[in-house]
């Protein structure tokens, strides 16, 4: 069972995305699973172009010459495949848009209708991975990932994960209260048994995924604790 997640974080091994999916795979080897987290910052991604080339001159085939080859070919050699990203302008980032962008080499070009009226491309492979979502937000609340979830109801997610408050999980030495630092500890290990349960079930609990979208501390306190990191960060300038 082969788990992959493509981070899109452009703070790469050191951003909190990371320290999302860490977990979650650990609990996927922990169930004899494959896994790889590809930090998509460490690789030659270019724009595509629209020229349509991979539909029709070199079919399945893109013209640039980058890393996005291999990178199609694990992502279709996983069962499953994570996309991961924190969030920059109410959706993913540039970097990870630009990778689900050149996957487009994946589809035919022939257009076809659903019976309620939506419109897509077949694909050109037998098979594709089950998808799952990863964001988090430094934001608290829960708007954070209106268009993520749009994005996502279209993919057919085993499952997805919508983390706010995000800076709590790096910076665990703002949080004073015995309870929020158990409530950490309780989400990174509901991430593990969620990797374990895709490995071993193909799906997430809801007893899990209620544990992971637990909030770990009240809007008013998290806004009072990033606030006051400000002023300290300011104070000099």
């Amino acid at each position: 069972m082969k788990v992959t997640v493509f981070n899109g974080s452009p703070r790469g091994r050191t951003g909190n995305t990371h320290l999302i999916v860490e977990p979650l795979l650990e609990g996927a080897i922990q169930a004899g699973g494959d896994t790889e987290e590809v930090f998509l910052v460490e690789h030659d991604i270019k724009h595509c172009l629209g020229c349509f080339s991979c539909w029709g001159k070199t079919p399945g085939k893109c013209v640039h010459n980058d890393d996005m080859a291999s990178l199609i070919a694990l992502f279709i050699d996983s069962d499953y495949v994570g996309l991961a990203t924190p969030v920059y302008g109410m959706f993913m980032t540039a970097l990870l848009k630009k990778f689900t962008e050149r996957l487009i080499p994946l589809n035919m070009p022939y257009i076809n209708k659903n019976t309620d009226g939506s419109f897509f491309h077949d694909g050109r492979v037998k098979r594709f991975p089950r998808q799952f979502m990863i964001a988090n937000a430094g934001f608290p609340g829960e708007h954070n990932f209106d268009l993520l979830k749009a994005y996502m109801a279209l993919q057919n997610p085993v499952l997805e994960i919508y983390r706010n408050c995000g800076e709590l999980l790096r910076n665990r030495e703002l949080v004073t209260s015995p309870v929020t630092q158990k409530k950490i500890s309780d989400y990174f290990q509901a991430l593990r048994d969620a990797g374990s349960e895709i490995v071993n079930h193909g799906h997430v609990s809801v007893e899990i995924m209620k544990k992971i979208n637990e909030n770990l501390i009240t809007d008013e306190e998290y806004m009072a604790l990033v606030n006051q990191g400000w002023d300290e960060e300011l104070k000099g300038i």
